[in-house]
Parts: C-alpha cells; sequence; structure tokens
C-alpha cells in the first residue's frame, strides 16, 4: 500500500535510511533526511507491507523551471529487489504527470544510478564525493516522453 507520508512516520524513516547507511547513504546524509521529513513535505510517501513501513519515496516540482524532481528513495533491505522500487518511482511520475513538467530530475549516487538508469533516466552530471567521501551526485534527467495530460 502506497499512502502520503505523516509525522508519525518519522522514526521508521530513520530506521530506514540507518539500514541503508553505509550501503547506499553517506551517515552525513541522514540530518539531511530529517530536516526534510520535519520540513512537512506534500508528495512524499511510503510503501507498507503487513503493517511495517519498508520505503518511502516522493517527488516535487518547481514551476519557474518546470522541472520535476524525485527524491528520497530508501527501502528497506529486505524488500529490495523485488519491484517496490519501480512501483514507488512509477506513483511519483504520476503524480508529476498532472504538472506536466519539461523534465524530471533525480540526484543519486553512483550506487543507485544502475536504478534509475533502467527506468530510462540518464546521467548529465557526476560529482565525485558531493554527498561524503565514496558517494558521487549523479544528476539525471529522464529522456522517455511523459504525456501531458488532456
Amino acid at each position: 500500500m502506497i499512502r502520503p507520508y505523516v509525522p508519525t512516520d518519522f522514526d521508521a524513516l530513520i530506521h530506514l535510511l540507518r539500514l541503508n547507511t553505509p550501503a547506499y547513504f553517506g551517515a552525513a546524509e541522514e540530518p539531511h533526511f530529517a530536516t526534510f521529513l520535519k520540513s512537512d513535505p506534500t508528495c512524499f510517501f511510503v510503501i507498507e507491507r503487513q503493517e511495517m513501513v519498508v520505503s518511502c519515496a516522493g517527488y516535487r516540482y518547481q514551476a519557474a523551471t518546470q522541472t520535476g524532481q524525485v527524491s528520497w528513495f530508501v527501502f528497506h533491505p529486505h524488500y529490495q529487489r523485488q519491484g517496490l522500487g519501480k512501483e514507488m518511482l512509477q506513483y511519483c511520475l504520476e503524480g508529476l504527470r498532472e504538472k506536466a513538467p519539461e523534465k524530471i530530475i533525480v540526484r543519486t549516487s553512483q550506487l543507485v544510478e544502475g536504478f534509475f538508469a533502467q527506468a530510462g533516466f540518464v546521467t548529465t552530471l557526476i560529482d565525485k564525493d558531493y554527498w561524503s567521501p565514496g558517494y558521487d551526485l549523479y544528476l539525471m534527467e529522464l529522456k522517455k516522453a511523459i504525456p501531458k495530460p488532456g
């Protein structure tokens, strides 16, 4: 079940991030994630399995640049490689489709670049050690067309 994030999910999501540190996230990213969650994000979602939060991700749209961005894809290690990432990405892209962005980006690392590449994102910039030592920024843009509504 995909549902909107609520503040009571905070501890579960911090736990998920810690389960993925250092495999996918640097320790320095946790304060940024916590600040993001406390900002009351409006387009941020969780997936529950058996009444347990097992993943999260979201999107935002910047009207000034007509750019959509998907972000903070975090999955419980036991629920990775089961199609939930694709399901969540599709959910976020559907939400962005209503905004009709000219482009959709993701800021990720070399550790997850392959997942987004399989979904049609193309790397446009690499910034070494951006997130923290050993965690490079991969700026990627979706190259598959997203039809505009209506």
